[in-house]
């Protein structure tokens, strides 16, 4: 249900979204009983959304339905997720081969942000979906895409950066992290040693586009009970390889 609080688009995407999971075109009356909210806002977002052609209204009756426009969104979202599918296929298979959760990300303005992310079968994890954003200094996807970006633009963002400590083995000393950071353009690999969550650690790798430049990265997480860091560090060269096929096969969705 939709709050007043809830942004504009919000309340529209919940209008056309309940439309969808009736199966069937609704009245005004309807949308506004079901989704607890007045009949004059309602009517407001519904005749927005008929505006622009993303619903519009049966000839002769009272009923909103899918419009033109929302159907021909519908089959680029297809388009997108026909494309998308040969990414989560390959993770699931990296992850059938590591055993553990693996996830691609990059960079967000301050914080690193989950572009796919594909779990393992163990009940012990961390649960962290696409979409999700988790900041830069305490995690490795984080760490490792601050050390390859140029000098000045590093210097930029780490110079807005706060350092909050999230366990005992944050970094949040900037100069701390600036020698970290450095270890990690070296040897081309991340490590997030319980940093972000108390028992749970993870390795990084860059994913590079055709001129070389780290535009993403690929990272395995899991639980220091199942996995040491040695053992996490003994998957990343299947991690590199990996990711060096994303690059060539999805660059054009990552930069």
């Amino acid at each position: 249900m939709a709050s007043d609080s809830d942004p504009i688009v919000v309340k529209a995407f919940s209008v056309i979204d309940l439309i969808l999971r009736q199966g069937r075109p609704m009245r005004l009356s309807e949308l506004a009983e079901s989704l607890g909210r007045p009949k004059q806002t309602i009517h407001r977002t519904v005749r927005q959304l008929e505006e622009h052609g993303f619903l519009a209204r049966e000839p002769g009756h009272s009923r909103y339905g899918i419009g033109p426009r929302l159907a021909k969104t519908a089959d680029h979202v297809l388009e997108w997720c026909v494309r998308h599918a040969p990414r989560q296929a390959s993770l699931a298979r990296l992850v059938g081969e590591v055993g553990e959760t693996c996830n691609i990300g990059m960079l967000d303005g301050g914080a690193i942000k989950y572009l796919d992310r594909v779990e393992s079968d163990f009940p012990l994890r961390a649960e962290l979906h696409p979409g999700s954003r988790v900041p830069l200094h305490a995690t490795g996807l984080g760490k490792l895409l601050l050390s390859f970006l140029t000098s000045r633009d590093r210097k930029r963002l780490l110079s807005n950066l706060a350092l909050e400590r999230f366990t005992c083995n944050t970094i949040t000393n900037l100069k701390d992290l600036e020698v970290e950071l450095k270890k990690i353009r070296k040897r081309g690999y991340a490590i997030n040693n319980q940093e972000f969550h108390e028992g749970i650690i993870s390795v990084a790798v860059p994913i590079r586009n055709s001129n070389g430049r780290a535009i993403a990265g690929l990272a395995l997480h899991a639980p220091l009970a199942r996995v040491g860091v040695k053992d996490a560090l003994s998957r990343v060269k299947v991690l590199q390889h990996y990711a060096s096929k994303f690059g060539r096969d999805f660059q054009w969705e990552l930069e």
